[in-house]
């Protein structure tokens, strides 16, 4: 069997891309005998979370402290597009997650970082339009006006006011439909 010249230096490239270093790579020389290696723990040991009462091992979504963590990539080395919740922005933005570890900021869409993490400031953020393909019917809450309204095909709000329902808007910016009565206080 023949390898290609380049394959080593092929290899090495492709480690100082993952933000190893060179020296990683160990190259044996003698290749019939087996030496016994050193294993590394790449993860570092986590103590077991106790949630009294909980069942399992699975700490509780804290979404106060959760939503104002800023994004961790862990120490793996996976290039995972994940979402975390920008509370200065009061929107969800894209970051690439190694794959293990990190923190609860940390969403797979960006419907989920919404929902989560969007507090009630949302529905006064202002309508902010910008180009996207591929995102479903996005509606945003028009504090002028007070109603949900639906952006054009083709557009997505650009902040956390966005909700992909008219329902999940409604709900979650209080518009009072005809023939409630408001009881929220002022």
């Amino acid at each position: 069997m023949t390898v290609r010249p380049t394959v080593l230096e092929d290899f090495k490239t492709l480690v100082r891309e993952q933000g190893m270093s060179d020296d990683t790579v160990i190259i044996k020389k003698d290749k019939g005998k087996h030496t016994q290696t050193i294993t590394r723990n790449v993860l570092p040991t986590l103590a077991a979370v106790d949630v009294e009462g909980s069942g399992d091992d699975t700490p509780l979504f804290n979404g106060t402290e959760a939503c104002r963590a800023a994004p961790d990539t862990g120490p793996c080395f996976g290039m995972l597009q994940r979402y975390y919740y920008n509370s200065t922005s009061m929107s969800c933005e894209l970051f690439k997650y190694g794959g293990c570890l990190g923190n609860q900021n940390n969403f797979e869409s960006e419907r989920e970082c919404l929902q989560r993490c969007r507090t009630e400031a949302a529905c006064r953020l202002p309508m902010v339009a910008q180009s996207c393909t591929g995102q479903p019917l996005i509606w945003a809450f028009d504090s002028s006006a007070g109603l949900c309204v639906p952006y054009k095909k083709g557009f997505c709000q650009g902040n956390g006011n966005k909700f992909y329902s008219k329902s999940e808007c409604e709900e979650y910016c209080g518009v009072v439909k005809d023939g409630e009565m408001d009881t929220r206080r002022s």
